[in-house]
């Protein structure tokens, strides 16, 4: 009863938050719960690989399949077919979890329900019980009693400019986080009033590969420029959505937009960005607005396009 309560409060803070917009977003997730999500064709059945120096697939929303050498890694996993009960997926998850063998590490970037998915993290328990799962301080105040081992680590204090929180070696693999420009809590008021700052992106590195997972983000220069002065990134997974007028910069502190991601991508001269938080839930806009704004973006900025790999849910990349 007191969760179904929860639930009502956050549906009342996000309609007086976002008005009309927000109003029919739930209405039409209410009216998505009477069909089936999209199914994926020829879904990748064995997406852990022998002799891959680095893999990612793309599982939907912000749940990206990671595989370093020996190493697999789950960011915010997202498996069941809704969000807090009020937003159902339109597309199926890329990977079926039955044919996930391993999992090494998990790691959430802050506590909203689109990025802790209760359900998930269940489900992934039940798998992987000795799972390593990495969050950042704060967050633990929404989890439930797991198995897994917890890694609780300190943010970023980009307020002060400080924009690296802690690094950990976790399983062999070094875990920092790095600051991300969003807002933190559950159920909005206490993320917006009471100051909740439990968000952070992520430095994974491993051997000699190095990924940044920015979690949601807004676009700020000097903290790109940092990333990209000191740390040499070969992929970065970069949410592009959700937005309503995609062709703007960025909300701030709440999520960075198509021209963003590219900003972002130049600024940290990674090798490869992979956009991400877009297509699989109806919210804002056309679900797959902003891969469209970005693809159209592209079409000026052709020294960027062999460095952006837009993957279709499901789709899986292998950089040797």
């Amino acid at each position: 009863m007191f969760k179904k309560f929860q639930i009502y409060i956050y549906c009342f803070i996000l309609i007086s938050i976002s008005g009309c917009r927000t109003i029919y977003d739930l209405a039409d997730n209410i009216a998505n719960n009477f069909s089936s999500p999209e199914r994926i064709k020829n879904k990748i059945t064995n997406p852990i690989k022998e002799n891959v120096r680095l893999s990612a697939l793309w599982v939907g929303h912000a749940t990206v399949l990671i595989q370093i050498y020996d190493k697999v890694i789950l960011t915010d996993p997202f498996f069941t077919n809704n969000i807090a009960e009020l937003q159902k997926r339109i597309i199926e998850p890329g990977i079926d979890l039955k044919d996930l063998n391993r999992c090494d590490l998990i790691l959430l970037s802050h506590p909203h329900f689109d990025h802790v998915n209760l359900g998930s993290l269940a489900l992934l328990e039940d798998k992987f019980p000795d799972c390593d799962l990495v969050f950042p301080e704060g967050l633990e105040e929404f989890l439930p009693k797991l198995s897994f081992n917890f890694h609780r680590l300190k943010c970023a204090k980009q307020k002060d400019k400080i924009y690296v929180g802690e690094t950990k070696e976790i399983n062999g693999v070094s875990i920092t986080t790095v600051a991300a420009y969003h807002w933190g809590g559950r159920y909005g008021l206490d993320g917006l009033i009471w100051g909740c700052e439990a968000f952070t992106g992520f430095i994974i590195q491993y051997k000699d590969v190095t990924v940044y997972f920015s979690g949601d983000t807004a676009y700020d220069n000097d903290f790109f420029k940092f990333l990209g002065n000191n740390y040499k990134i070969d992929i970065e997974f970069i949410p592009i959505g959700p937005c309503k007028d995609c062709e703007k910069l960025d909300k701030r502190n709440r999520h960075v937009y198509p021209k963003g991601a590219l900003r972002i991508l130049e600024d940290t001269k990674a090798n490869l960005m992979v956009p991400i938080h877009y297509g699989t839930i109806k919210e804002l806009s056309d679900p797959n607005k902003p891969k469209y704004v970005l693809e159209d973006l592209l079409l000026s900025k052709p020294e960027l396009k062999s460095r952006v790999k837009i993957l279709n849910i499901g789709e899986q990349i292998i950089i040797k």
